[in-house]
Parts: structure tokens; sequence; C-alpha cells
């Protein structure tokens, strides 16, 4: 009997962990948030930018120790990697650039996996372990649905963005054209990513009923978190469609867009988890 463990239910959880040191953006985006997030700590009043920065130092330096604490030297490395591609981004100031935007999203993503990835299977180093095929396509099917749909979280702070001269997707093609266009984009990635699992799944199939294990069917897990991803993803689509306010795309971005986003992550842990036990 397949069974969820522990180490699935941590790489639903890596996404916030990584994007913590994201706090970077705050700091040198006070204006903008006085529009789009007037609620954050700094505009709203409850901390200065000093005691912002103060806390940023701190976190940078928990940040690598509890990598360490949980994956060892691999993930303390993917660690000084995002904190390097996150200080690159905001020292350039790169992030008004809206094609950018979604590939530093979507390299972040990519990071985020390979720390998933070693935090299931141990601390060993082993660079051939990350070029495996099988799982690299996955990854590539979960970054490709962040590098072409990353934009949905733009949606809700035009305004502000449209302020400092940001130049995200929603204000460089429009509005509506945006939002049909994510809709396409998050239906495309569906099926990606869908059509990556079922020939994974298949193989699952196969060695089950080679082994005479549970009837050759696949783990019972794997179709209720596939349902619950078609249900986020159909859930994100319909409410970009009716619900086009701020405060609306907030919920949408947070709620359900990044609901899909780390249950993506649990899926893929479950996938790690199959692989091994297939080896």
């Amino acid at each position: 009997m397949y069974n969820v463990s522990i180490s699935d239910w941590i790489t639903a959880i890596i996404p916030p962990i990584f994007m913590a040191i994201g706090r970077f953006s705050q700091i040198s985006s006070v204006e903008e948030d006085r529009i789009n997030k007037p609620f954050r700590p700094i505009p709203s009043g409850l901390i200065t930018i000093r005691d912002a920065k103060h806390r940023l130092v701190a976190i940078s330096f928990i940040f690598p120790v509890t990598a360490y604490i949980i994956g060892g030297l691999p993930l303390l490395f993917l660690c000084f990697m995002w904190q390097a591609w996150v200080i690159f981004n905001e020292l350039l100031n790169l992030g008004k650039n809206a094609f950018y935007k979604n590939f530093f999203s979507a390299f972040g993503t990519w990071i985020q996996l390979v720390g998933s990835y070693y935090i299931i299977i141990g601390t060993n180093l082993k660079i051939f372990e990350l070029l495996n095929s099988e799982l690299n396509i996955f990854k590539l099917g979960i970054c490709f649905f962040v590098m072409t749909t990353a934009q949905v979280q733009d949606l809700r702070d035009q305004k502000g963005d449209k302020f400092v001269g940001r130049k995200t997707l929603p204000l460089l093609i429009g509005d509506n054209i945006c939002r049909w266009f994510t809709i396409l984009m998050l239906i495309i990635s569906l099926l990606v990513i869908r059509y990556i699992s079922n020939n994974f799944l298949q193989v699952i199939v196969e060695k089950n009923f080679e082994a005479n294990i549970n009837n050759g069917f696949v783990p019972y897990e794997f179709g209720i978190i596939e349902f619950i991803l078609i249900a986020l993803n159909v859930s994100s689509c319909i409410r970009l469609f009716i619900y086009r306010q701020p405060k609306q795309d907030n919920i949408t971005y947070q709620r359900w867009y990044g609901g899909f986003y780390c249950m993506l992550f649990l899926y893929y842990g479950m996938r790690i988890n199959e692989h091994i036990k297939l080896e």
C-alpha cells in the first residue's frame, strides 16, 4: 500500500520557505506597496525600512542554516543559489520587464523543485540524479506552467505597477487579453502535466502488475491529488474570467493559483517516492 510520506508533505511547503528571502523586494518597492498592498508591514507603518533590513539580514542567515539542517550540503547550495538569484534580480531591477519577471519565477521554481528532490532522496550531492530524465520532464512541465502563467500575480497590482513604471504583462498587452492568455496557458499547462503524469503512471501500473501489487492499479492517492489539481486549475480560470477587481485577483492568486502551485510540489514529491520504489 502506497502512503503519502512526511517528505511528500514537506515538498508542499518548500515554495513558501524559499519565498521568505523574497522579502528583499518589499524593501525596494515601498512606494508601489503604498498603492497595491498598503497592509504590508512597511507601508502600514508597522515597521520601518531599517527594521525590515535587520529582519532581512536575520533571515538571510537563518535560511541557509535551516536548509543545511533539513537537506545537508545540496540544499545549502541551492539555498545560496536562490539568494543569489533574488539579489541579482533586485539589484538590476529586472522585475520591471514582463518576460524576465516570469523567467525569474520559473527558474526559482526549478531551484525549489531540485531542493524538494534532495530532501526526499537524502543529502548526497550527485549531479546525475539531478539529470534523471523522467523526473526532469516533470520539473520542466511545472516550470512551463510558471513561465506562462506567473502574470496572475500582476493582475492585482496594475495600478501600482503603472505608477512605478513596471511593464508587467497586463499593462503590456492589456488586462482582458492577458486574462484570456493566462486562462489558455493554465489549461495547456494542466494538459501538459497530465500527459507527463499519465506516462509515468503507466510505468507504475506495469510494474505493479508484474509484481502482483494492487492488481496493477495506480495508487489512489495519485487520483485524489490529480482531481484537486484539476479543481484548482478550473477554479483559477473561472475566477480570472468573472472576478476582475484587485482584491478578487489577490484571492485568485493566493488561494487558487497558489494552491495549485503548492499541490504540484506535493504531487512531485509523490512521484519521486514512487520512482525510488520502482528502481
